[in-house]
């Protein structure tokens, strides 16, 4: 159970977003529903799971047609392109990682040339 200290200071991601005092939710079984824009975050083991996608997912579902177990959370691959909008700094360190690994092999590789005598 969801105690209600935390219930008192979860609010919606999208509606505190636009308005901080807005987003609040109210607890409905397994779910948390926000008042002012309906999207409904599920309660999963006892841990409300406020991802936006989560929201949406069950937002246009009725109230009273919304499952009492909530049901798992969809698999998501994000593909490469994905990533790098989500996470813009993280593909230039990856592309700087990966030059810095290619020129240290060159490097070993020159340097086994030399030895050898070749």
């Amino acid at each position: 159970m969801v105690s209600q200290e935390l219930l008192d200071i979860l609010r919606c991601p999208v509606c505190v977003h636009n308005q901080p005092e807005g987003g609040d939710l109210v607890q409905e079984g397994n779910w948390l529903i926000c008042r002012d824009c309906d999207r409904k975050y599920p309660i999963r083991d006892d841990i409300p799971v406020m991802l936006i996608d989560e929201g949406d997912r069950f937002r246009e579902v009725p109230r009273g047609e919304l499952p009492l177990v909530p049901p798992p959370e969809l698999e998501h691959e994000a593909s490469l392109p994905e990533l790098a909008a989500e996470c813009p700094n993280v593909l230039p360190g990856l592309l700087l990682a990966t030059a810095g690994l290619l020129l240290g092999a060159w490097l070993i590789w020159l340097l086994s040339r030399r030895r050898l005598g070749r």
